[in-house]
């Protein structure tokens, strides 16, 4: 309708003579009226084809993911302060600056915080104290994963009250264990922008503890995917799911993994990340089967954790930008950004003596600092740049490793 507008116009400002011509008083002129409509149209057309198509308006939300959020009991014993409390705070003043900017931030809390009705503790059966909830959330993480093999450590009140503590915060998605059915069936969202974001949480297990109801812990099983992801795009623009799944200390991808990450991509989840294994795995775009593209980080590895491997003191942050516009979401500046997990310790006892736990960017890890990991001639193992590079060039492909000036 509005190329119509100032044909209509033009006609009004010429009159019309009783010989079906047209008088142009400014000129003196007379042309007929047939070939002053043709003269506005032209104009018309011209005006509509100066005019370049409009971009449609993009919103941009950042994104940070990091692994396993493992706490030995060496780590929580180090971290107590005089008064009996833990401040886990100064672990992490490395991540503060990227956790603290981005839109959002995902973490895996892979230990429960079981409450202080249970004695804390670390392997086989974890127990965290509930500063770190605290701690994480200061610290900027607003997606926490709670479906883990240690989710049910304490049982079901282990899980319950770890819930509980972590739903005190605003603004910060807990999820992966339930209190209720209705609990379980409500998909978790967040905005940002203007953009909603779901997240769905599953594990592969929980050690063989049976939780009390099939409701109280989200695991895989395809059915309940496929609900769940259809009800997570009726209330959401972008679809994230955290997967607790893989074998331990390997790089390689097992079938259950492929098939899930299959799956995901065929009901056009936007992105997954994968932890569990204690070590990074690949990250890959993998096609769904109506030709969409989603990003699968397989694993993160180890953020923090006491471990006696070079490789499970060797973890990542991925980071990404959603770009959403009415006609599509997409990912871009895909990078993994390595990091260690730093401790002290005396050779001669280093089980008994880990310390000084820290988490440094791998680009940032000096040879100095290297030299100090406790981990350094044990068994026969050389702590370096160099070496935890390596493992990275091996494992992650070079499309989405950090370019640094």
């Amino acid at each position: 309708m509005k190329k119509w507008i100032p044909i209509l116009a033009g006609l009004a400002l010429l009159g019309c003579t009783p010989n079906g011509t047209t008088e142009v008083e400014s000129e003196g002129t007379e042309v007929s009226t047939e070939e002053s409509i043709e003269i506005v149209e032209s104009q018309a057309q011209e005006s509509s084809e100066s005019e370049e198509p409009e971009e449609p308006v993009e919103t941009r939300i950042s994104f940070v993911g990091v692994g396993d959020n493992l706490i030995h009991d060496s780590i929580y014993r180090a971290m107590e302060q005089p008064d009996g409390s833990y401040d886990f705070s100064p672990i992490y003043e490395g991540l503060a600056e990227a956790v603290g900017n981005a839109d959002l931030a995902f973490l895996n809390q892979e230990t429960i915080l079981a409450g202080p009705e249970y004695p804390y503790s670390g392997y086989p059966a974890f127990n965290t104290p509930e500063e770190m909830a605290t701690d994480m959330y200061e610290l900027g993480f607003d997606l926490i994963n709670g479906a883990t093999n240690h989710t049910l450590d304490y049982d079901v009140p282990g899980a319950i009250n770890a819930i509980e503590v972590w739903s005190q915060f605003n603004d910060l998605i807990f999820t992966g264990a339930y209190l209720s059915e209705e609990d379980r069936n409500t998909v978790r969202t967040i905005e940002r922008n203007g953009v909603v974001f779901s997240f769905l949480a599953y594990t592969y297990g929980t050690n063989g503890i049976m939780p009390d109801t099939d409701w109280r812990v989200s695991y895989f099983d395809e059915a309940k995917i496929r609900e769940d992801v259809a009800k997570a795009k009726e209330v959401s623009d972008v679809v994230i799911v955290s997967a607790h799944w893989g074998d331990e200390n390997t790089p390689v991808i097992n079938e259950f993994q492929d098939t899930y990450a299959q799956l995901f991509a065929d009901l056009e989840v936007d992105v997954v990340i994968g932890t569990h294994p204690h070590i990074i795995q690949p990250i890959e775009w993998r096609t769904g089967v109506n030709g969409n593209e989603m990003l699968v980080v397989y694993s993160l590895g180890n953020l923090i954790a006491h471990s006696l491997e070079d490789f499970n003191t060797l973890g990542g942050m991925i980071s990404f930008d959603f770009v959403v516009n009415e006609e599509e979401t997409r990912l871009e500046n895909v990078q993994f950004r390595p990091t260690v997990s730093h401790y002290s310790a005396k050779l001669e006892d280093i089980e008994g003596t880990r310390r000084d736990f820290k988490i440094y960017y791998l680009d940032e890890y000096t040879p100095e600092l290297a030299a100090q990991h406790g981990l350094n001639g044990y068994n026969g193992i050389v702590i370096s740049p160099e070496n935890y590079q390596a493992i990275v060039d091996e494992i992650i492909p070079a499309e989405f490793l950090i370019k640094l000036n």
